[in-house]
């Protein structure tokens, strides 16, 4: 499984440094994105996000929190452990504590290989360009609209609004024609992570899709086990500002308000 892989090497990677994981200093649970803060010595805080999934927070045996009051108090490698669980708000955690971890462990290490310039600039994609389109990234859709119209666009929690009529809709991947998994760039958000469908996607894609990519605050971890399953761009967000950040998720903002304050990066595969 990808995550419980990263689990183990953003682990590996911390006893090569022969150094304690940083402290939680804070843990927020916001309508939009949930955060998780460490603090690092000598340095800024550090932000890892993953997105508080409604279709996640909504499942009836995660309604309550019997953890909330003492996360600070628990360990980070612990927090990252629940990335692993079953759909959950505990899941959710466990995602936005990896991502933080990772973070911290890319300003140790800086050995990949970023994409130079916008992400559909260099995706080079013209008219006949197929896209498949795996949640509802508006902003990014109506970019990628510009150039083709060839886009599948797959969505089951967030209803479709009448300017994405014109492509093709799917709510959820069964309903994808074997022959449409042959498309020329896939896109998924990061909450394929959340949900656990990240594996199934890429067993129904790889070796069909030219061109696999995962993007989103929720992506924001190591790339090295995505690359393996895969996937060929990972693009994440680095919080340049964690009190301004963690400040719109406790006031129930999203990434639209919250991406003044952190920069889009992509790791391509070597």
């Amino acid at each position: 499984m990808i995550l419980e892989k990263t689990v183990d090497l953003v682990k590996q990677r911390y006893l090569s440094f022969n150094t304690e994981p940083p402290k939680i200093s804070k843990v927020v649970v916001g309508l939009g994105y949930t955060g998780v803060e460490i603090s690092v010595f000598n340095s800024e805080p550090i932000l890892g996000l993953a997105s508080t999934l409604p279709s996640v927070v909504n499942i009836t045996n995660c309604s309550k929190i019997e953890f909330a009051g003492n996360l600070t108090n628990r360990t980070l490698f612990e927090l990252m452990n629940w990335s692993c669980e079953a759909p959950s708000i505990k899941k959710i955690i466990g995602i936005a504590a990896l991502n933080c971890t990772s973070q911290y462990l890319l300003k140790l290490t800086k050995s990949y290989t970023k994409l130079k310039g916008d992400l559909i600039n260099q995706l080079k994609i013209k008219k006949d360009t197929s896209i498949t389109v795996i949640g509802l990234m508006k902003p990014l859709i109506r970019k990628l609209s510009k150039n083709t119209k060839l886009i599948t666009l797959i969505e089951d929690i967030i209803p479709i609004s009448p300017e994405f009529n014109q492509f093709s809709i799917k709510k959820n991947i069964e309903e994808v024609d074997p022959q449409d998994l042959f498309t020329d760039i896939l896109i998924c958000t990061g909450t394929v992570l959340i949900n656990n469908t990240i594996e199934k996607i890429l067993n129904l894609f790889r070796n069909k899709a030219r061109k696999i990519i995962l993007i989103g605050p929720s992506a924001s971890m190591i790339p090295d086990i995505l690359f393996e399953k895969g996937v060929d761009i990972v693009g994440g967000m680095e919080i340049v500002d964690s009190e301004a950040t963690l400040r719109v998720l406790q006031e129930g903002g999203g990434t639209k308000l919250f991406k003044q304050y952190g920069k889009k990066y992509n790791f391509i595969k070597k």
